[in-house]
Protein backbone atom coordinates (compact mmCIF):
# COMPACT_ATOMS: atom_id res chain seq x y z
CA UNK A 1 0.00 0.00 0.00
CA UNK A 2 1.32 3.44 -0.94
CA UNK A 3 0.22 6.25 1.35
CA UNK A 4 0.81 9.99 0.99
CA UNK A 5 0.12 12.26 3.95
CA UNK A 6 -0.70 15.98 3.72
CA UNK A 7 -0.62 18.88 6.19
CA UNK A 8 1.87 17.07 8.41
CA UNK A 9 2.78 18.89 11.63
CA UNK A 10 6.19 18.56 13.22
CA UNK A 11 4.48 17.45 16.42
CA UNK A 12 2.91 14.51 14.53
CA UNK A 13 6.15 13.08 13.16
CA UNK A 14 6.84 10.73 16.07
CA UNK A 15 3.31 9.30 15.86
CA UNK A 16 3.68 8.70 12.11
CA UNK A 17 7.03 7.00 12.73
CA UNK A 18 5.34 4.59 15.15
CA UNK A 19 2.67 3.76 12.56
CA UNK A 20 5.34 3.12 9.92
CA UNK A 21 6.91 0.64 12.29
CA UNK A 22 3.54 -0.94 13.09
CA UNK A 23 2.77 -1.60 9.41
CA UNK A 24 6.36 -2.01 8.22
CA UNK A 25 5.99 0.63 5.54
CA UNK A 26 7.00 4.20 4.70
CA UNK A 27 4.66 7.12 4.11
CA UNK A 28 5.34 10.04 1.78
CA UNK A 29 4.74 13.09 3.94
CA UNK A 30 4.07 16.69 2.90
CA UNK A 31 3.73 19.67 5.21
CA UNK A 32 1.69 21.65 2.70
CA UNK A 33 -2.09 21.44 2.32
CA UNK A 34 -3.64 19.34 -0.42
CA UNK A 35 -5.56 21.42 -2.97
CA UNK A 36 -6.21 21.65 -6.71
CA UNK A 37 -2.80 23.22 -7.37
CA UNK A 38 -0.75 20.35 -5.96
CA UNK A 39 -3.05 17.35 -6.40
CA UNK A 40 -0.67 16.05 -9.08
CA UNK A 41 1.70 15.08 -6.26
CA UNK A 42 -0.67 12.22 -5.43
CA UNK A 43 0.30 10.34 -8.61
CA UNK A 44 1.52 6.88 -7.78
CA UNK A 45 -0.34 6.57 -4.47
CA UNK A 46 -3.53 4.65 -3.80
CA UNK A 47 -4.25 6.14 -0.36
CA UNK A 48 -4.23 9.63 1.14
CA UNK A 49 -4.25 10.81 4.74
CA UNK A 50 -5.18 14.46 5.19
CA UNK A 51 -6.67 16.86 7.73
CA UNK A 52 -9.22 19.63 8.06
CA UNK A 53 -6.93 22.17 6.35
CA UNK A 54 -6.99 20.36 3.02
CA UNK A 55 -9.45 21.47 0.33
CA UNK A 56 -10.94 18.24 -1.04
CA UNK A 57 -13.27 19.61 -3.73
CA UNK A 58 -14.88 17.63 -6.53
CA UNK A 59 -12.15 18.88 -8.88
CA UNK A 60 -9.46 17.53 -6.54
CA UNK A 61 -11.35 14.24 -6.24
CA UNK A 62 -11.57 13.88 -10.02
CA UNK A 63 -7.80 14.22 -10.26
CA UNK A 64 -7.19 11.78 -7.43
CA UNK A 65 -9.52 9.25 -9.04
CA UNK A 66 -7.61 9.52 -12.32
CA UNK A 67 -4.35 8.94 -10.44
CA UNK A 68 -5.70 5.72 -8.89
CA UNK A 69 -6.46 6.91 -5.36
CA UNK A 70 -8.93 4.51 -3.73
CA UNK A 71 -8.92 5.38 -0.03
CA UNK A 72 -8.71 8.59 1.98
CA UNK A 73 -8.71 9.21 5.71
CA UNK A 74 -8.90 12.53 7.52
CA UNK A 75 -7.15 13.05 10.85
CA UNK A 76 -10.18 14.93 12.16
CA UNK A 77 -13.73 14.47 13.31
CA UNK A 78 -15.13 17.10 10.96
CA UNK A 79 -15.15 16.62 7.19
CA UNK A 80 -16.90 19.75 5.90
CA UNK A 81 -13.79 20.42 3.78
CA UNK A 82 -14.54 17.29 1.75
CA UNK A 83 -17.14 16.73 -0.96
CA UNK A 84 -18.03 13.35 0.52
CA UNK A 85 -21.07 12.72 -1.65
CA UNK A 86 -19.04 13.20 -4.81
CA UNK A 87 -16.26 10.99 -3.49
CA UNK A 88 -18.76 8.19 -2.86
CA UNK A 89 -20.23 8.74 -6.32
CA UNK A 90 -16.88 8.21 -8.06
CA UNK A 91 -15.82 5.33 -5.83
CA UNK A 92 -13.27 6.89 -3.49
CA UNK A 93 -13.84 5.70 0.07
CA UNK A 94 -13.29 8.20 2.90
CA UNK A 95 -13.06 7.73 6.66
CA UNK A 96 -12.63 10.06 9.62
CA UNK A 97 -11.53 9.90 13.26
CA UNK A 98 -14.87 10.05 15.09
CA UNK A 99 -13.24 10.69 18.46
CA UNK A 100 -9.62 11.33 19.31
CA UNK A 101 -9.77 12.93 22.75
CA UNK A 102 -13.01 14.62 23.85
CA UNK A 103 -11.26 15.61 27.06
CA UNK A 104 -8.76 17.76 25.20
CA UNK A 105 -11.46 20.00 23.72
CA UNK A 106 -13.64 19.98 26.83
CA UNK A 107 -10.78 21.01 29.11
CA UNK A 108 -9.82 23.81 26.74
CA UNK A 109 -13.44 24.95 26.69
CA UNK A 110 -13.42 25.32 30.48
CA UNK A 111 -10.11 27.17 30.24
CA UNK A 112 -11.58 29.55 27.65
CA UNK A 113 -14.63 30.27 29.80
CA UNK A 114 -12.53 30.92 32.88
CA UNK A 115 -10.15 33.13 30.89
CA UNK A 116 -13.03 35.32 29.74
CA UNK A 117 -14.66 35.52 33.17
CA UNK A 118 -11.38 36.29 34.96
CA UNK A 119 -10.16 38.84 32.37
CA UNK A 120 -7.13 36.60 31.99
CA UNK A 121 -6.31 37.92 28.52
CA UNK A 122 -6.00 41.49 29.82
CA UNK A 123 -4.20 40.30 32.94
CA UNK A 124 -1.50 38.45 31.00
CA UNK A 125 -0.93 41.39 28.67
CA UNK A 126 -0.59 43.73 31.65
CA UNK A 127 1.77 41.36 33.46
CA UNK A 128 3.88 40.92 30.34
CA UNK A 129 4.22 44.72 30.28
CA UNK A 130 5.04 44.75 34.01
CA UNK A 131 1.76 46.50 34.84
CA UNK A 132 0.40 44.94 38.02
CA UNK A 133 -2.47 47.34 38.68
CA UNK A 134 -5.72 45.43 39.27
CA UNK A 135 -8.08 48.32 38.44
CA UNK A 136 -10.54 47.38 35.70
CA UNK A 137 -9.95 43.65 36.04
CA UNK A 138 -12.84 42.73 38.35
CA UNK A 139 -13.81 39.18 37.45
CA UNK A 140 -16.93 37.00 37.60
CA UNK A 141 -17.40 33.66 39.36
CA UNK A 142 -19.02 30.73 37.61
CA UNK A 143 -21.15 29.93 40.65
CA UNK A 144 -23.06 33.20 40.13
CA UNK A 145 -23.82 32.54 36.47
CA UNK A 146 -26.11 30.56 34.21
CA UNK A 147 -24.14 28.60 31.61
CA UNK A 148 -25.70 27.57 28.30
CA UNK A 149 -24.31 24.71 26.26
CA UNK A 150 -25.47 23.95 22.73
CA UNK A 151 -24.73 20.37 21.69
CA UNK A 152 -24.47 17.24 23.84
CA UNK A 153 -22.19 14.95 21.90
CA UNK A 154 -19.10 13.42 23.48
CA UNK A 155 -17.41 16.78 24.01
CA UNK A 156 -20.53 18.66 25.08
CA UNK A 157 -21.37 15.97 27.62
CA UNK A 158 -17.89 16.16 29.14
CA UNK A 159 -18.04 19.96 29.32
CA UNK A 160 -21.33 19.77 31.18
CA UNK A 161 -19.83 17.35 33.70
CA UNK A 162 -16.67 19.42 34.12
CA UNK A 163 -18.57 22.66 34.65
CA UNK A 164 -20.93 21.07 37.16
CA UNK A 165 -17.99 20.93 39.56
CA UNK A 166 -17.83 24.73 39.54
CA UNK A 167 -21.42 24.84 40.87
CA UNK A 168 -22.96 27.37 38.45
CA UNK A 169 -26.46 28.63 39.22
CA UNK A 170 -27.80 26.61 36.30
CA UNK A 171 -26.53 24.74 33.28
CA UNK A 172 -28.99 25.08 30.42
CA UNK A 173 -28.65 22.70 27.47
CA UNK A 174 -30.09 22.69 23.99
CA UNK A 175 -29.91 19.66 21.72
CA UNK A 176 -32.21 18.07 19.16
CA UNK A 177 -32.00 14.82 21.09
CA UNK A 178 -31.99 14.39 24.86
CA UNK A 179 -29.92 12.05 27.02
CA UNK A 180 -31.13 10.88 30.41
CA UNK A 181 -27.58 11.13 31.73
CA UNK A 182 -27.45 14.86 31.01
CA UNK A 183 -30.52 15.50 33.15
CA UNK A 184 -28.44 14.66 36.23
CA UNK A 185 -26.27 17.69 35.54
CA UNK A 186 -28.26 20.17 33.46
CA UNK A 187 -31.68 21.30 32.31
CA UNK A 188 -32.84 20.89 28.72
CA UNK A 189 -34.48 24.05 27.43
CA UNK A 190 -35.51 25.54 24.10
CA UNK A 191 -32.92 27.46 22.13
CA UNK A 192 -34.68 30.78 22.78
CA UNK A 193 -34.81 30.05 26.53
CA UNK A 194 -31.09 29.28 26.52
CA UNK A 195 -30.33 32.53 24.71
CA UNK A 196 -32.53 34.55 27.07
CA UNK A 197 -31.20 33.16 30.35
CA UNK A 198 -27.53 32.27 29.81
CA UNK A 199 -24.67 34.51 30.93
CA UNK A 200 -22.23 32.47 28.85
CA UNK A 201 -22.96 30.27 25.85
CA UNK A 202 -20.70 27.43 24.69
CA UNK A 203 -21.02 25.85 21.24
CA UNK A 204 -20.22 22.15 20.76
CA UNK A 205 -21.88 21.51 17.40
CA UNK A 206 -20.78 20.34 13.94
CA UNK A 207 -20.91 22.61 10.91
CA UNK A 208 -23.82 21.89 8.58
CA UNK A 209 -26.43 23.71 6.54
CA UNK A 210 -28.54 23.79 9.68
CA UNK A 211 -25.84 25.33 11.90
CA UNK A 212 -24.26 27.65 9.32
CA UNK A 213 -24.04 31.19 10.80
CA UNK A 214 -26.05 30.10 13.82
CA UNK A 215 -24.42 32.97 15.72
CA UNK A 216 -25.82 35.94 13.86
CA UNK A 217 -27.57 39.24 14.40
CA UNK A 218 -30.93 37.55 15.01
CA UNK A 219 -29.66 35.04 17.58
CA UNK A 220 -27.42 37.60 19.29
CA UNK A 221 -30.41 39.91 19.74
CA UNK A 222 -32.10 37.14 21.77
CA UNK A 223 -29.13 36.77 24.11
CA UNK A 224 -28.60 38.53 27.45
CA UNK A 225 -26.72 41.81 27.26
CA UNK A 226 -23.10 41.18 28.19
CA UNK A 227 -23.20 37.49 27.24
CA UNK A 228 -19.92 35.61 26.78
CA UNK A 229 -19.59 33.38 23.71
CA UNK A 230 -17.21 30.43 23.44
CA UNK A 231 -16.82 28.71 20.08
CA UNK A 232 -14.61 25.62 19.94
CA UNK A 233 -16.57 23.83 17.22
CA UNK A 234 -16.40 25.24 13.67
CA UNK A 235 -15.86 28.77 12.38
CA UNK A 236 -18.71 28.48 9.90
CA UNK A 237 -21.34 28.58 12.66
CA UNK A 238 -20.58 32.29 13.12
CA UNK A 239 -21.50 35.31 11.01
CA UNK A 240 -18.25 37.14 11.71
CA UNK A 241 -19.54 40.63 10.94
CA UNK A 242 -22.51 40.18 13.26
CA UNK A 243 -20.25 38.88 16.03
CA UNK A 244 -17.97 41.89 15.67
CA UNK A 245 -20.90 44.31 15.77
CA UNK A 246 -22.26 42.58 18.86
CA UNK A 247 -18.91 43.00 20.59
CA UNK A 248 -18.60 46.65 19.57
CA UNK A 249 -22.10 47.45 20.83
CA UNK A 250 -21.42 45.74 24.15
CA UNK A 251 -24.29 43.31 23.71
CA UNK A 252 -21.64 40.59 23.70
CA UNK A 253 -19.40 40.98 26.75
CA UNK A 254 -16.56 38.87 25.39
CA UNK A 255 -15.75 35.98 23.10
CA UNK A 256 -13.29 33.10 23.01
CA UNK A 257 -12.79 31.99 19.42
CA UNK A 258 -10.69 28.90 18.79
CA UNK A 259 -12.06 28.46 15.28
CA UNK A 260 -12.77 30.93 12.49
CA UNK A 261 -14.18 30.59 8.99
CA UNK A 262 -11.02 31.98 7.39
CA UNK A 263 -8.57 30.57 9.92
CA UNK A 264 -6.31 29.02 7.30
CA UNK A 265 -4.87 32.53 6.85
CA UNK A 266 -3.27 32.47 10.29
CA UNK A 267 -3.50 29.06 12.00
CA UNK A 268 -0.08 27.52 12.60
CA UNK A 269 1.63 30.58 11.11
CA UNK A 270 3.70 33.40 12.56
CA UNK A 271 1.87 36.53 11.36
CA UNK A 272 3.32 39.13 13.73
CA UNK A 273 4.47 41.25 10.79
CA UNK A 274 1.55 40.45 8.51
CA UNK A 275 -1.72 42.31 7.98
CA UNK A 276 -4.38 39.85 6.86
CA UNK A 277 -6.85 40.64 4.10
CA UNK A 278 -9.67 39.75 6.50
CA UNK A 279 -10.45 43.03 8.25
CA UNK A 280 -12.83 41.42 10.73
CA UNK A 281 -10.28 39.07 12.26
CA UNK A 282 -7.78 41.94 12.40
CA UNK A 283 -10.27 43.90 14.52
CA UNK A 284 -10.96 40.87 16.72
CA UNK A 285 -7.22 40.43 17.32
CA UNK A 286 -7.10 43.94 18.79
CA UNK A 287 -10.05 43.62 21.20
CA UNK A 288 -9.01 42.92 24.79
CA UNK A 289 -12.27 41.12 25.57
CA UNK A 290 -11.72 38.66 22.72
CA UNK A 291 -9.42 35.62 22.85
CA UNK A 292 -8.47 34.26 19.43
CA UNK A 293 -6.58 30.96 19.56
CA UNK A 294 -5.26 28.91 16.59
CA UNK A 295 -7.67 25.95 16.50
CA UNK A 296 -5.81 24.72 19.55
CA UNK A 297 -8.47 23.05 21.70
CA UNK A 298 -7.66 19.53 20.50
CA UNK A 299 -3.87 19.94 20.66
CA UNK A 300 -2.71 17.45 23.29
CA UNK A 301 -0.28 14.55 23.10
CA UNK A 302 -3.06 11.98 23.37
CA UNK A 303 -5.20 13.65 20.72
CA UNK A 304 -2.40 13.92 18.17
CA UNK A 305 -1.40 10.30 18.72
CA UNK A 306 -4.98 9.09 18.31
CA UNK A 307 -5.61 11.22 15.22
CA UNK A 308 -2.58 9.80 13.45
CA UNK A 309 -3.01 6.18 14.53
CA UNK A 310 -6.75 5.93 13.83
CA UNK A 311 -6.45 7.63 10.43
CA UNK A 312 -3.72 5.20 9.36
CA UNK A 313 -5.61 2.22 10.79
CA UNK A 314 -8.60 3.35 8.69
CA UNK A 315 -6.56 3.09 5.50
CA UNK A 316 -5.32 -0.42 6.28
CA UNK A 317 -8.82 -1.52 7.27
CA UNK A 318 -10.09 -0.34 3.87
CA UNK A 319 -7.25 -2.22 2.18
CA UNK A 320 -7.72 -5.46 4.10
CA UNK A 321 -11.51 -5.56 4.34
CA UNK A 322 -12.78 -3.30 1.57
CA UNK A 323 -14.65 -1.26 4.14
CA UNK A 324 -13.95 0.61 7.37
CA UNK A 325 -15.93 1.09 10.57
CA UNK A 326 -15.21 4.85 10.38
CA UNK A 327 -16.20 5.24 6.73
CA UNK A 328 -18.17 8.39 5.91
CA UNK A 329 -21.15 7.40 3.77
CA UNK A 330 -22.61 10.86 3.14
CA UNK A 331 -22.23 14.51 4.13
Amino acid sequence: MSIVVYSVLDDELEAFKLMEEKYNTKFKMHKYHLNIDNADDAKGYDSIVFNARDAITYKVLDKLKDYGVKYMSTRSVGFDNVDVDYANKIGIKIANVPSYSPNSVSEFTVLSLLSLLRNYNKLLINCHNRNYIRTGLVAKEIRNLNIGIIGTGRIGTLTIKHLKGFFPKNIFVYSRTQKEEIKNYAEYVSLDELYKNSDAIIYHIPFSNETKEMICKESISKMKKGVYIINVSRGGIVNNQDLLEGLKSGHIGGAAIDVYSNEIEYVNKDIKNVILNDGIIEELFKMDNVIVTPHFAFYTDEALSNMVSISIDNIFEFKNKGECINQIKSS
